[in-house]
């Protein structure tokens, strides 16, 4: 139904239900021109919407005009960017991988190279190490007691290819076993075929270490005493002066063990064991401060 016939259908309503005032003429016709007036107001308000979608149709198709313009654009431009990159870059990065693959396998040649250059080192060191160690046997004149009294050495010269490196290695893993019987007859030989290593000092004060924890205490304070005597100035220097202070004080000898624990802290202060030879003291009830300089015990 049009608006024109709303309109009319209302106006009749209108005047049927005036009854008695259909003869007011002049009142029907005020009331066509309201109707009139309001339908022209109606096809006005139609128009101006009209219109409106229309410019916004229009609108609309402009812009899609425009976005499908820059994709084609954007489509052009990426085609010739692929087609540019892939005629500039193809041939270099071929190549460049030809270069690599040959780079690596010189790479791969020049490691081997190195790999087995280590391997016949490390057999030449090993070598060397040995003749060194026979040499210095061969010069060095008969070492004074040591090792663990009332221990044998297995024999007077090493077996067939044993070494002192293998020899230590075995006594350090058997003494951090607790295989401490094995460990000191190892160390004990140890010092006998190989007596002029750099390595004879800590031998010495193992079997003197593993005797105390044998509650050995006669044998252990003379292991540390061959310590301090046979290698005055080495690594376990320092530990062998305080275990030997802690073995005094395990025989009986309180004061002489606080001697020993006086003059490690004198002559190395800032040593881990002159911290613990600070707290035996102090644990024994003792002053820290020397008395005098002791006399090393035999």
């Amino acid at each position: 139904m049009t608006i024109n016939r709303i309109l009319g259908v209302a106006l009749l309503g209108a005047v049927l239900a005036s009854g008695p005032a259909w003869g007011q003429r002049n009142e029907i016709r005020q009331l066509q021109r309201d109707v009139a007036i309001l339908q022209d107001e109606m096809r006005m308000q139609m128009k101006e919407q009209t219109d409106r979608m229309v410019g916004i149709e229009s609108m609309l198709k402009t812009m899609l005009d425009q976005i499908n313009a820059t994709n084609r654009a954007v489509t052009v431009l990426d085609d010739s960017l692929r087609s540019r990159i892939d005629e500039g870059m193809a041939k270099p990065m071929a190549n460049v991988g030809s270069k690599v693959d040959s780079m690596s396998e010189d790479y791969r040649y020049v490691r081997e190279t190195v790999a087995e250059i280590n391997s016949r080192l490390n057999r030449l060191s090993t070598q060397v190490s040995d003749l060194d160690n026979a040499l210095r046997t061969m010069q060095a004149p008969p070492p004074p007691p040591g090792g663990a009294p009332g221990l044998e050495p297995s024999a007077t010269t090493p077996p067939q290819g044993m070494n002192a490196k293998s020899l230590y290695d075995d006594a350090m893993r058997d003494r951090t076993g607790g295989n401490f019987d094995l460990a000191l007859r190892q160390f004990n030989d140890y010092l006998t075929w190989f007596p002029a290593t750099d390595l004879a000092p800590n031998a010495q004060y193992f079997i003197g270490e593993i005797l105390f924890a044998q509650k050995n205490y006669d044998a252990a304070l003379q292991a540390f005493d061959a310590v301090l005597e046979r290698f005055p100035r080495n690594a376990k220097t320092n530990d062998a002066r305080f275990m030997k202070g802690r073995t005094l004080v395990e025989k009986g000898e309180r004061n002489a063990g606080a001697d020993e624990f006086r003059a490690l802290i004198s002559e190395a202060p800032n040593s881990d064991v002159a911290g613990q030879a600070r707290t035996q003291l102090r644990r024994l009830g003792l002053s820290v401060a020397p008395s005098k300089t002791p006399a090393r015990r035999r």
